[in-house]
């Protein structure tokens, strides 16, 4: 399978551009959804929050396909995609197909990061000492 790296890489790539668009439109969705709570409009943040929804799910049915290519490559592919999918910086050693796949996955990591900026704070202004993220540190996607 190694000498077929960049088929599968491609394939990769695919499924994490899927990602990153649902991951940008989840944090599209979040920040709509901070705007609707500052004007108190809970109509449209339950909108909001179903949408959003259905977004996580597609992100989740990505991250579903990506777990079974990961699964079926070699253990040194496998190992250096684990460590680039969760937001390490691995070596560029697939060409350019294996710098696609780390340029998707790090943006995926910043939309993400953004994301999580916005939920933490919009959570713990609702919630306060009750909030998610009050005796919480980064959680990983």
């Amino acid at each position: 399978m190694e000498e077929n790296y960049s088929e599968l890489m491609l394939e990769i790539a695919k499924l994490l551009q899927k990602k990153y668009t649902c991951m940008s439109e989840i944090n599209r969705l979040t920040e709509e959804m901070a705007e609707e709570l500052s004007r108190d409009d809970r109509v449209s943040v339950q909108m909001t929050l179903g949408m959003r929804g259905e977004e996580i799910e597609k992100m989740q049915d990505c991250n579903k396909h990506l777990s079974l290519f990961v699964e079926n490559v070699s253990p040194e592919m496998k190992d250096w995609l684990l460590k680039v999918l969760e937001g390490g910086q691995g070596s560029p050693k697939y060409g350019k197909e294996g710098m696609l796949v780390m340029r998707l996955a790090a943006s995926i990591r910043t939309a993400w990061e953004k994301t999580m900026a916005i939920d933490r704070h919009m959570n713990k202004r609702l919630a306060g000492a009750d909030s998610f993220y009050a005796d919480k540190q980064n959680q990983v996607m």
